[in-house]
């Protein structure tokens, strides 16, 4: 596979990353632990499961046009090397991606406490996507035993899955749908999380 059909992907998907970040983490931990949100979510007239998926989705749109601006920045500096169906389908999949690693992120603004340990976790989880996702180091690099053990963690397989459409041109509805149903458990069980968190 050419270089750039690799790497800059990759790299899009890592800077749509650091674009959900932000809103999670003001809305989940910062004004959580400062007890500045808790009273509008308890008397917001909308279920914590659609207050959850809003999050996602606003947050999400958020880091995907961040995507899309780094697309127009790699396509102003060189030729982008995807075909029109192919800048969809990576959307595509960059989307379930994001839902993924939103729900992660949502699980660990709920479930910490402390400003360090959350940054020490955040920055860990990070350095895990950067390198652990396919994005830049190829899986092939890494021994058999890890390589099967990140191909298999569900936030890598969205990456796989347009590795292999852009490889073969085929669409692997069985890999897509694993993370899909995975998703809406996550929203479901960050409701029960938030639930808990307002009893307490």
């Amino acid at each position: 596979m050419p270089f750039e059909l690799w790497v800059i992907p990759g790299f899009i998907f890592i800077i749509s990353s650091m674009g959900l970040f932000p809103l999670i983490y003001r809305d989940f931990f910062d004004l959580r632990v400062h007890r500045k949100v808790l009273a509008h979510v308890v008397l917001a007239p909308y279920r914590k499961r659609i207050m959850i998926c809003g999050y996602l989705i606003v947050s999400g749109i958020e880091a995907i046009i961040l995507g899309v601006i780094s697309i127009g920045i790699f396509s102003a500096i060189s030729s982008f090397p995807l075909s029109v169906i192919q800048t969809l389908f990576m959307i595509v999949c960059l989307s379930l991606y994001l839902l993924l690693l939103g729900n992660l992120l949502i699980s660990m603004g709920l479930l910490i406490d402390t400003v360090t340990t959350f940054f020490m976790i955040t920055f860990i989880t990070f350095i895990f996507i950067l390198f652990g996702n396919g994005f830049i180091i190829e899986f092939g690099f890494f021994p058999t035993g890890i390589a099967s053990f990140l191909k298999l963690q569900p936030i890598s397989i969205p990456f796989q899955v347009f590795q292999l459409f852009i490889n073969t041109n085929i669409i692997d509805w069985q890999m897509l749908v694993y993370p899909l149903v995975l998703v809406l458990f996550w929203v479901i069980a960050n409701t029960k999380i938030l639930k808990w968190k307002l009893r307490h």
